[in-house]
């Protein structure tokens, strides 16, 4: 009762504050966070912080923005240890909204209040309507193909029904909030369309892909791969890249990668720079990612992304994972380097694996939280225990305490010392070592679903 108060309170102090001046055209933001992870919220356009946002004693938060333009949005909270969530939110100036979640249960406490409320409600409905039946579609894609389209047909009534509640609400809705709840009730279930030939053929073994009605595709038309406005919302995004891998597979038959086809197709079709450095950047980074034996980047690949990417930082941070890549090899003997131990002394590589079967993992508490780690070792640990696991950190930092306490070999690198070299990009990376000290991969990742079996190869290596 006390919290509905507090918002209660906050909500009529907004819309006072704001009929005070009925020609104030601010924008105001507040609400209360329930078990905050953290002291702040943090605003965002796109991938743009734009504003940090500071919790009161009681949890609660206001603030004026005198910068909103009418558009999409997203507010994110949390912590390196605990997690971060984020949530999108539609402003539209002289908007009044006041939030309340508790972070226990993030999305599906999130409840919005005054003015501009109802079409982020409705945001947010849809989000959580399409999120569970996620989790239910996987079935369906062993449906023929008219069945599956019965099914899809049958969600999307039921996104356009809610839609439908909100127009006949008597809330005025913009031509561009019309075009965003057009994407949230339609674009979800397009990207299932999309998808659905290639895990059919696959769960079926098939030879070919199942054959479609003339019609199946015609969703298509309505498509607009480079509309500025959507580009940051991500049923649009994911839509549009599914889309684009869709169209790069008729192009397999030429004698280029998977890689190269993709990052042909967004060149050819994407033309927004921001939105295409994006898809470039995704598409060459997730295929170094899910690559099944030691990571690498294709020269051919890169050399297209080098030449059609135009952001500096993109650029660089690819270029520096080719070069990690390259700066140690499969079946090539480790280079030694410098370590310093957690008391500072020095010590070298080779001197702590030698003679043993070794994973060497960069970390840092910025990318992993202490809990996951400490996890994920010392489960690696007891179930190969002919393994030795040495960490090197990559960014000490008053976090670190945890994993020193639980876990054993954990070191840093000076700066003089040539480890550097190997992480220039700042990637956590795993490197598996035999006991002979020759790399049996140069170049994979604690959270790679391969790992297991890489490591299952490690062993049986003599």
């Amino acid at each position: 009762m006390k919290n509905l108060i507090k918002i209660t309170v906050l909500t009529l102090l907004f819309i006072s504050c704001k009929s005070v001046e009925n020609e104030d055209t601010s924008t105001y933001f507040g609400g209360q966070i329930v078990n905050p992870k953290d002291n702040f919220i943090t605003l965002m356009k796109g991938e743009k912080a734009l504003d940090t946002i500071y919790l009161n004693k009681d949890n609660t938060f206001s603030k004026r923005l005198d910068y909103i333009k009418e558009g999409l949005y997203s507010f994110t909270h949390g912590s390196v240890t605990q997690g971060y969530e984020y949530q999108y939110i539609y402003f539209e100036p002289k908007d009044s909204i006041v939030i309340r979640l508790n972070t226990w249960d993030f999305d599906e406490s999130l409840v919005f209040s005054g003015k501009g409320a109802e079409k982020n409600n409705f945001l947010i409905t849809l989000y959580l309507q399409n999120e569970k039946e996620g989790k239910l579609f996987g079935p369906y894609y062993n449906l023929k193909p008219t069945e599956f389209l019965t099914k899809t047909a049958t969600i999307t009534s039921l996104n356009q029904h809610i839609y439908n509640q909100l127009k006949g609400s008597g809330v005025e809705l913009t031509e561009k909030f019309n075009e965003l709840a057009k994407v949230t009730v339609d674009y979800p279930i397009y990207i299932k369309k999309e998808v659905y030939p290639f895990i059919h053929k696959k769960r079926f073994q098939l030879d070919s892909f199942p054959s479609l009605p003339s019609t199946y595709y015609d969703f298509r038309k309505g498509i607009d791969l480079n509309n500025s406005d959507l580009i940051d919302y991500s049923p649009y995004h994911n839509y549009v890249n599914n889309y684009l891998y869709n169209l790069s597979y008729k192009e397999s038959a030429k004698k280029t990668t998977a890689t190269e086809n993709i990052l042909n197709v967004i060149v050819t079709k994407i033309k927004i720079p921001e939105f295409k450095n994006r898809l470039l950047y995704q598409a060459i980074y997730n295929d170094f990612r899910g690559n099944k034996n030691s990571c690498c980047i294709n020269d051919s690949a890169l050399q297209i992304f080098n030449e059609h990417c135009t952001d500096e930082k993109l650029l660089e941070r690819i270029n520096y994972l080719a070069n990690d890549c390259k700066n140690s090899k499969d079946q090539h003997p480790i280079e030694d380097f410098e370590l310093l131990t957690l008391n500072n002394s020095k010590t070298r590589l080779k001197t702590i694996i030698k003679n043993k079967k070794s994973v060497v993992y960069f970390w840092s508490p910025e990318i992993m939280s202490s809990k996951m780690l400490i996890k994920r070792i010392t489960g690696l640990e007891k179930k190969h225990p002919s393994i030795k696991f040495v960490g090197i950190n990559m960014h000490p930092s008053s976090n670190d305490a945890r994993v020193n306490k639980f876990l054993k070999n954990q070191f840093t690198l000076s700066k003089e010392s040539i480890g550097n070299k190997l992480i220039k990009s700042m990637e956590p990376r795993t490197i598996l070592i035999d006991k002979n000290g020759i790399v049996a991969n140069s170049f994979t990742y604690l959270s790679s679903q391969y790992l297991e079996k890489q490591l299952l190869a490690l062993e049986q290596n003599d």
